[in-house]
């Protein structure tokens, strides 16, 4: 018994510490913050803890936002990152290293800025990394202004001003088109159209065109493929039929919005003619308790279908009016080995 007692009265305590250590080795970037926090109680008598104090604490934001950007669009935002102190002419640069983006950059004693342009780093160089030589340049650049956007939304709040004013502002008066790309994607994401079906179908692309030159009619098309879904998607009326089909030579989708219908069988037969129209990715979308109970049985449905893959289901909370939020569901399917229309 004694034995016993001795064995218990270790395992307790370092039972404890052993299930801390594993939980911030899965967890690495709440293993940063704590880093940070740690490094910033010696910041006052060391420099050099300040500044491994900040680097810390801005990579454990940023790999925070990845990780639950990725648990929505897997590979989205691959990479971990790590800061570099520098000084000199250097401002800011960054190179992959072991699926790590390493940022070189000055330090600011404003961490408002530094957790600006970190995040613009990592953006630029981390999302959609095998997408981007092939969407349009302002269709690309307005992404990441949006994404950054959220990112600093979630986890520096504070840091918005500054890049409001220094960043987000001058850009969008520098280019009109570019401005109209950014106000469409900010549209989308208060929709939930952004992360769930552009950023989506732009990975996607990425992996078709994979190994292909950049083609300036594939930049062209996606585009094309962003005014789709602002003018037929997220501006549609209530009650103003639209076709929700986008057909273009690499991007091939159809969202199909579950309204207050008695039957899914209209939906079902939709589906069908995406199929049959060689389309490759369908969304299956719905907005408040009652649709999202008809997405669910529509998906019940789907789920023999053995030309459809359910890809993805995320529900989600979006702002309606006057502070009200209301739940969203989006499922995704990719549909294999598609009949070309004849």
């Amino acid at each position: 018994m004694d034995n016993i007692g001795s064995i218990l009265t270790w395992l307790v305590p370092n039972g404890v510490w052993i299930g801390v250590v594993v939980y911030l080795i899965t967890h690495p970037e709440v293993a940063e913050k704590w880093g940070a926090l740690l490094n910033r109680l010696f910041s006052r008598i060391s420099r050099r803890s300040e500044m491994r104090s900040v680097a810390l604490d801005i990579q454990g934001r940023i790999d925070s936002f990845s990780k639950s950007v990725s648990s929505e669009v897997p590979g989205l935002m691959p990479y971990g990152v790590k800061i570099k102190w520098v000084s000199g002419e250097v401002t800011r640069e960054s190179f992959f290293k072991d699926k790590t983006i390493i940022l070189r950059m000055n330090y600011h004693t404003n961490q408002d800025e530094n957790v600006v342009y970190a995040t613009m780093e990592y953006i630029t160089r981390g999302m959609l990394s095998n997408s981007r030589a092939h969407v349009d340049e302002r269709v690309m650049k307005s992404a990441d202004l949006i994404c950054i956007k959220k990112l600093l939304e979630k986890e520096r709040k504070t840091a918005l001003q500054f890049y409001y004013s220094e960043i987000l502002s001058p850009v969008r008066k520098s280019d009109e088109e570019l401005d109209k790309y950014v106000l469409i994607m900010q549209q989308l994401d208060e929709a939930g159209y952004f992360t769930q079906i552009l950023l989506r179908e732009l990975q996607r692309l990425g992996v078709t065109m994979e190994f292909s030159i950049p083609d300036k009619s594939v930049k062209e098309e996606t585009g094309m493929f962003l005014e789709f879904l602002d003018e037929k998607i997220n501006k549609k009326k209530p009650g103003v039929d639209v076709d929700p089909t986008f057909t273009g030579e690499k991007i091939k989708t159809s969202i199909v919005y579950v309204a207050r219908l008695d039957t899914i069988s209209p939906h079902l037969r939709w589906v069908e003619q995406c199929i049959n129209k060689g389309i490759g990715t369908i969304y299956v979308c719905a907005k408040g308790a009652y649709n999202i109970s008809l997405a669910k049985k529509l998906e019940e449905r789907l789920e023999t279908h053995q030309k459809l893959t359910k890809v993805s289901c995320n529900e989600f909370r979006l702002p309606l009016w006057k502070g009200r939020r209301i739940n969203n569901i989006c499922i995704r399917y990719d549909i294999a080995e598609a009949d070309a229309e004849t």
